[in-house]
């Protein structure tokens, strides 16, 4: 499989998926065959019959050197090839029992919390670089200051993948909650910068934990939850640590509302926006300068934040009924709730496509009000 082209591994995926799903003309026979004495047995053999035969494969390469980490990316490979494949039922039903199989695999007791530092093994450094997805790493220096004094990055990893981290949280030590990302990340020109910081870190200017960057780094184990438990268990660490801290929040991207607006702007149906306020959007976005304009920005400000609370609280996934923003959908899934809306928070360029320049706190609270936030959502 790993020497094939692409068009093969479909075929080989395809393959397996079928040729070792359940058959049908086996059910009938074992339910006609029910009845309260051998009731229990039954049902082991309907489980036996329901079972793929691909799941007995999947655990004996799971026991093989390595065989986690082929898994996890022959995974990636099903979800990343099924927008290609015809008729993928029997594909996805082979990804869905995979996804299984890996969660018990991956459970939070199974999982290691590391905190990566400048002295971290040198491959964990460099992944903590190629991994992140939310702000680019620009150079070494970059790197070296998100992993020194007032910073932290926390990677979860599993012991079949030691030097391969599953997802990477950096946090910000700062002395209130952040409303601006250029605060946070602060770049400097050169490692030099970074060597004549103070190295100790005063408890005095710390009040705060700033979880501004979250990155899953394994396509294939999409599906699997495993950054709420990473968060409580750093908000633990960080805790221990630092006694002071009372605040927790994250300093969060809106990757789609601009996306959204835009959709809004185009459709003859919405009532959200007037007619006036979308003339002058269409108007005002014609152009590329727009932003660097501060009349036009303190003018354009306090629509721009209704309509961002609007999308973060009220616009939901057509499918499931959750937030339709994936960042908000991850930390209100986790228990956190929507703190506060930052303007001109994110003015990389990156910033300006996604969100026109905002950013939102995710605030949270104590444990017990985070499960029952989880729970109500």
């Amino acid at each position: 499989y790993d020497e094939s082209d692409k068009q093969n591994r479909i075929a080989i995926l395809k393959h397996i998926a079928k040729t070792y799903h359940p058959q049908e003309e086996n059910f009938p026979s074992q339910i006609q065959k029910m009845t309260s004495s051998n009731f229990i047995q039954t049902c082991e053999n309907i489980h036996s019959y329901t079972e793929p035969k691909y799941a007995e494969l999947f655990r004996l390469i799971g026991r093989q050197p390595d065989g986690v980490h082929s898994l996890v990316h022959l995974r990636a490979d099903i979800l990343k090839f099924l927008p290609e494949i015809e008729s993928p039922a029997y594909v996805e039903r082979m990804s869905e029992s995979l996804r299984d199989l890996l969660a018990t695999w991956f459970t939070t007791g199974l999982l290691q919390v590391e905190r990566v530092t400048w002295q971290s093994p040198c491959e964990i450094v460099q992944r903590v670089s190629e991994y992140e997805a939310v702000h680019r790493i620009r150079n070494w220096a970059d790197l070296k200051r998100r992993l020194g004094p007032y910073r932290r990055c926390f990677a979860y990893t599993h012991h079949m993948m030691p030097n391969d981290p599953l997802v990477i949280l950096h946090v910000g030590l700062v002395d209130n909650i952040s409303n601006s990302i250029q605060t946070i990340l602060n770049r400097v020109k050169s490692v030099s910068d970074v060597t004549e910081e103070i190295l100790h870190e005063d408890p005095s200017l710390i009040n705060s934990a700033i979880f501004y960057s979250i990155s899953s780094t394994q396509p294939g184990l999409r599906g699997i939850e495993l950054g709420n438990a990473l968060i409580k268990r750093c908000v633990l660490q960080l805790q221990a640590e630092h006694p002071e801290l009372e605040k927790f929040s994250s300093l969060s991207p809106i990757p789609d509302f601009r996306k959204w607006l835009m959709e809004e702007l185009h459709s003859s149906s919405t009532s959200i926006i007037s007619s006036e306020i979308r003339s002058w959007f269409h108007s005002l976005f014609s152009t590329s300068t727009w932003h660097l304009d501060e009349t036009v920005l303190d003018e354009i400000r306090p629509i721009l934040m209704r309509l961002c609370t609007y999308y973060l609280t009220q616009v939901k996934h057509s499918k499931t009924g959750y937030a339709r923003d994936p960042v908000a959908n991850f930390h209100l899934r986790n228990g956190a709730v929507v703190w506060r809306l930052n303007w001109l928070a994110d003015r990389s360029e990156r910033g300006w496509k996604q969100s026109l320049s905002m950013m939102v706190n995710y605030r949270y609270y104590s444990f017990d009000r985070i499960d029952r936030n989880s729970i109500d959502y």
